[in-house]
């Protein structure tokens, strides 16, 4: 019986400390690991394209292994600071840019159809 006791008390602690963090990461961290999948799977493609070929030119000129390595990882560094830039940035610009196209498209249709091009300046079209 004690031991019964013991291990609901375990259980009981270790669900309200370990469990609760785990599952509150659990709940945050998986949406946020797929949003990160689906914009860091391209940038780790790109990184690749652009690390492969500068190790293998580097390699074949005869250079020395650490500073194909230092050199290879300088490159892959800064087009990551780029990359994640661009990111950041168009994070920001392509809301305002679709709360624009939205504003112009809803002016355009608060307006109305445009006349024709033989209607006179003044003049409306018979209904």
């Amino acid at each position: 019986m004690w031991l019964a006791v013991k291990a609901l008390l375990i259980r009981w602690a270790l669900a309200r400390s370990f469990g609760g963090v785990l599952g509150a990461l659990f709940v945050f961290a998986l949406p946020l690991a797929g949003i990160l999948k689906i914009i860091g799977l391209p940038v780790l493609i790109v990184l690749g394209i652009v690390a492969l070929p500068a190790i293998l030119l580097l390699a074949v000129i005869g250079l020395p292994l650490l500073l194909v390595v230092a050199t290879v990882s300088t490159l892959v560094a800064v087009v990551g600071a780029v990359l994640a830039a661009s990111i950041a940035i168009l994070k920001v610009a392509l809301p305002i840019f679709l709360v624009i196209a939205v504003a112009v498209w809803l002016f355009r249709r608060a307006r109305g159809p445009k006349p024709g091009p033989g209607a006179a300046p003044g003049s409306e079209p018979a209904s």
